[in-house]
Formats: C-alpha cells, structure tokens, sequence
C-alpha cells in the first residue's frame, strides 16, 4: 500500500490552480490502486519556522530541529511517504515561500558530511540512504507564462540537486490562469483529463509517458492572444502601448469573452453576435467566420443577433452563476434577430452556461430516433387507427399495436421517449379490448377512445419536466435544449394547444357519428391537424423570439 504526501505549497490554499492539477493526478493514481494513502498538506496553514542554519539538526540532536513545531510531524510524514508530489505556483520565478520552508525543514534527512559525487559535485548523503533512495518525487506547478523557457530553469535545477537528475517526474502547466476562468472549460477540461491519464501511468509505472508529457507541456491558447488577453485582464492600462481601450469600460473583458470561443459548438457558423451593454452604454460586436471570431467595437456589421444586457449580468452568464434562459424569461436581458445563434451562445459558443442548476436535465442522444422526422413515424399507429379502426376494430387496432411495437424495438434503451411508451401502452389496452369485446363495440368508438387518448396523453406531458413535443423538437435547438426553460416552456404551451385540439377531434368524431358521415367520422378530424401544425410550426419559431425581445 503506498503512501504519497500531496505538500500544497499554493497561498491561496484550496483555491488554489496548482491544486486543481494535482488533485486531477491524484485521482489518476486512485484510479489505478484505490489503496493508496493520500495525505494532503496545506502548508500556509502550518506552523513552520525557517531554518536557521544552525545545524542543530547534525551536531547536538542529530536527525532532529531544535525547532518543535508543525514540521516534526510533518518530517515523519516525508520520511515515511512513497511518493512526494511537490504543488506549487511559480512565484518570482521559483517555488512559493512556504514551500521553501518546508523544504528547508527536511535537512535532517542528510548528514553534515560532504560527499564528492563525481563530475565536479559535491552534496551531503542522506542519513537514511535505503528509505530516502527509495522515495519519489513529482512537481507539480503552475505559471502565468505560456512558455517555461528562462522561468522554470532555478526550479528544475534545485530539484535536480536534492533529488538526482532525470529522477524525479513534473507537470508544469503554462498559461495556468485560465483554469480558474469557468467559460475556457472546453480548453482546459480535456487538459485535466490528460493530467488524470498521467496520474494512473505514474501509478502504474512511476513515470509519465512522452506522449502525454507532450500534451501536458502545449498552452490552453496560441501565445498572442494568450498575452493580449492576460495583459489587458489586470485592468491597468500599459502607457508603454499606444492602443489602449479607448476609454471603453468592457473592453478588456471582452476580449477575454472572445478567448473563450470555441469553434466547435457550430463549426460551420458564419454571423455577427451584437452585445448591447444597457447600462454602460456600450456595443461589441463578435463576427464569427471560418471558425475564428474577431471583436470589434467600431466599424460594425450588420449584426445577426443581438443581445442587449447589462455588464454584471453577462458577467454572471458566463460564470455560471444565474440559469441564463431563466434570466431571459425574467426580462434581465433581451435577444433579437436569429435565434440559432442565441441558441449557439447557450450551448457554450463562448464557454459553458449554466442552465437550470436547480434540476437536472435528461440529455436525450440527438439522433434521427430522436428528431421530428422519427415523431411523424411514431404517429403512424394512429393514423392507421383513425383510418381503418371504422372498417375493422381489429385491424384498426391490432395492427397499430405491431407497428407501435416494432418502433419500441428499434428504438429502446434511453432513446425510448414518453410518447412512445404511452402510444404502446394504449394500444395494448385498446387491443386488450377488441379482443375480448370488439363484436360489441362499432370501429368508430375506438377511434374516439383514440382521440380521448391523444388529448389525455399529450395533457399529461405538460406536468413532466420534458414536455412531448420537446423530446423531438430539440434536434433543431442545440444541445443543451432540454436545459433551456425558454424552449420547454414554448414545447409545453404547445403541448397544450394539442391536447385542445385532439379533444375537440373527439367532439367532432363524437358529432359526426350520429350524422350520415358516421363512414367517415374519424377520418374528417385528422384534417384539423394540418392547421394545426402550420401553427406549430410558426408557434415554436415566434414564442421564442417573443419572449426574448425587449419589455
């Protein structure tokens, strides 16, 4: 059973980016020998006097500080752990302050002696050779820099000393402010996946592999913009350059709104998203074209979409601390012009969003088993009732079921959506009856029973979290649709509207029977659906764009 110590040398303890790094490591070496022990230490919460140099520790208490402070315990720890992860930032270019301390502290280890170790060096042996030999030890450390050229060279050079060269592992993160930004998650997230990967090689081979040292070591974002970016986020201006910010408040944060970017929520977008900041009294453009995205503040295009929001509220957005569709119903903020490119800025165009934190959301795979072309085969069963049931009860039911079932089967799993399920239930029960009392009962009162079905069921859906329609009509509104309460409550209202309409098909069905149309009593009804669904479809582009415009 292995013993790592995880020292977290960070000033800014559990917020720390370094430890973000190396918590991910950690998990990857649980996730190859969940025995292991993991003591972790926050060292700025320790009492850790400096050493002194007085050698008390190799004369008159050999092995032991005259200091009787946190660090004794904490020496035990060093002495009796397998691996040591070293996590610290780079601060003015070498290791934080309290990590020198503690790494001061462990001079008991060696002795007084000086050994000549060949080439020209010399150092002091360990006291307890077999046991410190033994110990591995990894650095963990991040920077500000996008490159370790002439920042990492004192640091990787003092490790060198104390632990050997070329005998201890490292993981320097460039670029490292940007793990704390919450919309570069689609940068940095698959970079703490390799750092998890390189967690469980260590674990398994106590090295990492030049495949993944290689990855590990490339920054989040191309060096200009990363230094465009960094530079203006300490909202100082640099007198040294000529172009400031004009004088624009949000300047410097759009710009790091814009390095947040990613091409690959719609890959093939060409559109120009206007910000109107409300309070400030200011506009930005971002013009999205061949997978790059360009800011401008003056000199604008014609925009595609605009959405007019005061500055803390964007800023919120894109921290994720407000469900951003929820806010848009609120009348926080307002979107006119193409709601595809809003619906891009909710899946995470400029870094991920949060939508209805307070639930979670079923994500239904978008597919063709999931779409409205799937929907129209799904009603193929009654369709078949409507138009056979009058004829022949058997048929008009039986068959539906088979073709219910046979769509159940293809479909199954976590594909399989409520509407499914509640058409092949009905059709069991409807079948369940034919076959015992179906010489009792004329075609038409199946297709009534039919109708009542339809209304009942499509009701019902406007109670659950997904109404029907929307497991279908997500496919066109990105992924995160199922999440945006804007796009559930226009499926919802529309849910509604159907239900209303398959009622008043079963009054018309109901009428017709006792008229000489009772052949075609439940066929006449269907045409009301062809209204109905031009509505539907005007309904699910005119709710949104509605709700979203301004009061």
């Amino acid at each position: 059973m292995r013993k790592v110590l995880l020292l977290n040398g960070s000033h800014k303890s559990g917020k720390s980016f370094t430890m973000i790094i190396a918590e991910q490591f950690v998990s990857g070496l649980l996730e190859f020998d969940p025995d292991t022990v993991i003591q972790t230490v926050d060292l700025i919460q320790k009492n850790i006097n400096a050493c002194t140099g007085c050698h008390t520790c190799w004369t008159t208490t050999p092995g032991e500080c005259i200091f009787q402070d946190d660090m004794t315990e904490l020496f035990h720890q060093y002495e009796e752990a397998d691996i040591v992860i070293w996590a610290t930032p780079l601060y003015h270019y070498g290791i934080s302050s309290a990590m020198k301390k503690f790494m001061e502290r462990t001079q008991p280890a060696l002795l007084p002696f000086i050994d000549n170790e060949g080439g020209g060096t010399y150092g002091h042996p360990f006291r307890n050779p077999e046991k410190m030999n033994k110990k591995k030890h990894v650095l963990i450390s991040t920077c500000g820099f996008p490159s370790t050229k002439n920042n990492y060279e004192g640091v990787e050079e003092q490790f060198n000393n104390l632990f050997g060269k070329d005998k201890w592992e490292k993981i320097i993160c460039v670029e490292g402010e940007l793990l704390g930004i919450h919309q570069l998650d689609n940068l940095t997230g698959p970079y703490l996946d390799l750092v998890k990967i390189a967690g469980k090689e260590y674990g398994e081979n106590l090295s990492i592999s030049p495949t993944v040292k290689e990855g590990l070591s490339k920054p989040f974002v191309e060096t200009p913009t990363y230094l465009q970016t960094t530079n203006l986020s300490w909202g100082v201006d640099d007198t040294r350059m000529k172009d400031s910010d004009g004088g624009l408040i949000a300047w410097n944060y759009m710009k790091e709104v814009q390095t947040a970017f990613n091409p690959k929520v719609r890959p093939k977008m060409n559109a120009v998203l206007q910000i109107d900041f409300t309070d400030i009294k200011e506009r930005y453009q971002f013009v999205i074209k061949d997978e790059t995205c360009t800011l401008l503040r003056n000199d604008f295009a014609r925009e595609t979409a605009a959405i007019s929001i005061n500055l803390t509220t964007l800023e919120r957005i894109l921290e994720g601390k407000i469900d951003a569709a929820q806010s848009l119903l609120e009348k926080k903020y307002a979107v006119t012009g193409d709601m595809r490119v809003f619906n891009a800025f909710l899946d995470g165009l400029f870094g991920p969003v949060n939508l209805s934190a307070d639930k979670k959301k079923r994500l239904v795979p978008i597919s063709f088993k999931n779409t409205p072309y799937w929907f129209f085969l799904a009603l193929c069963p009654w369709l078949f009732c409507f138009l056979f049931a009058e004829y022949s009860p058997l048929i008009g039911v039986v068959v539906p079921l088979m073709i219910s079932g046979v769509l159940c089967s293809i479909k199954r799993g976590p594909d399989l959506v409520y509407f499914e399920r509640a058409t092949l239930l009905t059709f069991s029960l409807l079948g369940l009856a034919v076959v015992t009392f179906g010489s009792d009962y004329q075609g038409n009162t199946f297709a009534i029973i039919g109708y009542f079905a339809l209304a009942l069921i499509w009701a019902i859906s406007t109670l659950k979290t997904i109404p029907l329609t929307a497991d279908y009509t997500h496919y066109f509104n990105g992924r995160n649709a199922l999440k945006n309460v804007l796009f559930l409550r226009t499926n919802r209202l529309l849910c509604y509207v159907w239900s209303l309409v398959f009622l008043a098909q079963a009054g018309i069905t109901l009428w017709l029977n006792t008229t000489v149309l009772i052949n075609f009593a439940a066929i006449i009804p269907i045409l009301l659906s062809v209204p109905t669904f031009v509505f539907s479809l005007w309904f699910l582009k005119w709710y949104p764009t509605d709700a979203a415009k301004p009061k």
